[in-house]
């Protein structure tokens, strides 16, 4: 069954609410969907909810692999990433890890330290 859109207004005229589930760290978070967001949803859910939350698909799925964890934005000595996570706790929100993803990890002096972003 195919729905167009007017159909999909007409069941929320009916008192039809739409909810969706996404994948999140360690199991998974239920979504309210507008009408307008159903199409979206069922073509590429993952895609739907990233861009929902001013993000790419990319960061959402990192999300999902790191746990929730923001890693540090630094450099090792080396020249390689770190792998260390962000000082703070673990498991951070969606919205919460796209702020502090990046940032620096007690190693690489933290979050305030202006020193080390301008490397």
């Amino acid at each position: 069954m195919k729905l167009d859109q007017k159909t999909i207004e007409a069941m929320q005229t009916a008192g039809i609410d739409f909810v969706g589930g996404v994948d999140a760290p360690e199991g998974g978070i239920t979504v309210a969907l507008e009408p307008e967001d159903v199409a979206s949803f069922v073509k590429d859910r993952d895609e739907w909810f990233a861009r929902k939350n001013g993000a790419f698909k990319e960061q959402y799925l990192d999300w999902i692999a790191t746990n929730g964890e923001p890693r540090c934005g630094a450099k090792t000595s080396r020249g390689t990433p770190c792998k260390n996570s962000v000082s703070g706790g673990i498991q951070r929100p969606f919205h919460a890890l796209l702020q502090e993803d990046g940032s620096f990890c007690h190693v690489h002096g933290g979050a305030t330290s202006e020193e080390v972003r301008e490397r």
